[in-house]
C-alpha cells in the first residue's frame, strides 16, 4: 500500500482571549492516546516556549514571550499529573497594547531535545476601562 500524505502536525488550536491588567493564567492538563495524564514535569521532563506575536510571521521579538518570570512575561510550569499552567502578573498584562495577535506553545522533551507545537491560535487581549 501506498502512502499518499503524512500528517505530524500534533497542534490544536485553541483562541485564547484575556483581557488587558488582569492576571493571566492558563490551565490545561495534557494526556496520551489512551487518557492517561502524561508526565509534563519542568523542567526535568518538558521545557516550554509560548510566544504572542503580531502575526504569524513578523519578524523579531514577541509581544509577549516566556521568560520564566511573571512579571515579564509568561512563566510555563508542568507536573506529573499532566497540569500544564502558563501564568502572567497583572501587572505585566496592563502594559501590553489591547488588541488581536497570534500565539503558539511548543514544549521541548529534555531527553531527546524534541519540539512540538501543541498549541497555537488567536490571541486576543481586550481593552480595560479601568486602567
Amino acid at each position: 500500500m501506498a502512502i499518499t500524505s503524512v500528517n505530524l502536525d500534533i497542534s490544536k488550536r485553541v483562541d485564547i482571549t484575556c483581557r488587558k491588567g488582569d492576571t493571566f493564567t492558563l490551565e490545561f492538563t495534557i494526556k496520551d492516546s489512551d487518557g492517561a495524564a502524561l508526565d509534563v514535569t519542568t523542567p526535568s521532563v518538558y521545557t516550554f516556549k509560548m510566544e504572542v506575536r503580531e502575526t504569524d510571521t513578523t519578524p523579531g521579538g514577541a509581544v509577549i514571550g516566556t521568560t520564566g518570570d511573571t512579571s515579564t512575561g509568561f512563566n510555563i510550569l508542568g507536573t506529573s499529573a499532566g497540569l500544564v499552567t502558563a501564568s502572567s502578573s497583572a501587572s505585566f498584562m496592563a502594559t501590553v497594547s489591547s488588541g488581536i495577535y497570534v500565539y503558539d506553545l511548543e514544549a521541548t522533551k529534555v531527553d531527546d531535545s524534541s519540539v512540538q507545537t501543541w498549541f497555537y491560535g488567536i490571541f486576543k487581549i481586550n481593552e480595560d476601562v479601568a486602567v
